[in-house]
């Protein structure tokens, strides 16, 4: 008699068990729906903000979209149409970049072009193997130590038009005293720092068109990329 009353109690607190297993199921699956809804409605509201859409022209907008149309993070991509005019304006700067160090290490100059304190000792070059012209400078080390490699270059120094385009240059001496600058076809100018020069010329045929500075050669120079007519 007592052994029927165990094995009773035991399949009673065995159910009981079951059951609590079963509610936290129920729960966790109706607690997951709950959170699932809430992240819909955050990017929901992400990407429409309230007051400028419905739910149901969210959906609706979304069905209209390309699978092309929204990246692996939903951003929405829309589709540019590129310019299609046949007038093409550039303007372009006389620029140079400065390699700035010094023989020594940890020297800060406070009126002088200077290296940052961490930066290593450096010594310029014995026997520099850079090319002649004017492209590139060193200056020799000052009363600190700081010494410098200059490179000049134009910026843009590549662009791209269409065959019969109207091209305009519009060359900008931002840095460098004197430039004397040549485009290809169209004739050669002096430039000197605060003036700008501008060109304008017709991109008749397909083809490379240079512009170079005479003073900064062999790298201060660019190309205009002249992309061949399409017959449709």
């Amino acid at each position: 008699m007592n052994q029927k009353k165990i094995i009773t109690s035991k399949k009673a607190q065995l159910m009981a068990v079951a059951v609590i297993a079963a509610s936290i199921v129920v729960a966790s699956m109706i607690s997951g729906i709950n959170n699932s809804q809430n992240i819909q409605k955050v990017m929901a509201e992400e990407f429409y903000p309230s007051g400028t859409t419905t739910s149901t022209e969210t959906t609706s907008e979304y069905k209209t979209l390309s699978a092309d149309s929204i990246n692996s993070k939903g951003a929405i991509i829309k589709a540019v149409n590129p310019d299609q005019t046949t007038n093409k304006e550039f303007w372009i700067n006389t620029v140079h970049f400065d390699g700035l160090t010094n023989i020594n290490a940890a020297v800060k100059c406070d009126t002088c072009p200077q290296n940052p304190p961490i930066h290593p000792a450096e010594q310029p070059p014995v026997n520099s193997t850079i090319p002649t012209g004017g492209g590139f400078k060193i200056t020799e080390p000052n009363k600190v130590g700081a010494w410098d490699f200059r490179s000049f270059t134009f910026s843009p120094s590549q662009l791209v038009v269409n065959q019969g385009d109207k091209v305009t240059l519009h060359f900008v001496g931002v840095q460098g005293a004197h430039h004397v600058v040549t485009v290809d076809g169209i004739g050669t100018f002096e430039l000197k720092r605060g003036q700008i020069n501008t060109v304008s010329f017709v991109a008749n045929n397909p083809g490379i068109i240079n512009y170079v500075c005479h003073v900064h050669l062999p790298n201060m120079s660019g190309q205009i990329l002249v992309l061949p007519k399409v017959n449709l």
